[in-house]
């Protein structure tokens, strides 16, 4: 089996080249994007294990990347874990309307981050709780 891909996706530069190092540190390819648009393109060139997508962002938000994924079988067969600084309640609300496997809070902890990423690859979602 190759190296695990990630897909990040986050209009915020300077955390996208931070979880770009953090994740390929831990053995993952990371390939990342600063705009939602080229979703679909960048899943069928890259194939990623797992897509990290930020909820906050300008043009298409995460919210609506989350309804038109519903649209597509490719898009759909990909694990999506939003990453946000939002509340729990607000990220627990969008996980159960969609079909994102979960959420991990931007919460500054590198080792968090990398373990949680870790968990919801061996599917082990419970295991990716940030306590």
């Amino acid at each position: 089996m190759g190296t695990t891909k990630i897909l990040v996706i986050d209009d915020d530069e300077k955390l996208l080249g931070a979880v770009r190092r953090l994740l390929a540190a831990a053995g993952m390819e990371v390939v990342t994007s600063a705009s939602s648009l080229h979703l679909p393109k960048l899943v069928q060139r890259e194939k990623p294990d797992l897509i990290l997508l930020d909820i906050e962002m300008p043009t298409l938000s995460g919210e609506h990347v989350l309804d038109f994924t519903k649209l597509f079988d490719f898009l759909a067969a990909v694990p999506i874990v939003l990453h946000s600084a939002k509340s729990e309640e607000e990220l627990q609300s969008l996980v159960e309307r969609s079909h994102a496997v979960g959420y991990i809070k931007k919460t500054g902890n590198p080792l968090s981050l990398v373990s949680q990423v870790k968990a919801y690859l061996a599917g082990n979602p419970s295991g990716a709780t940030d306590s």
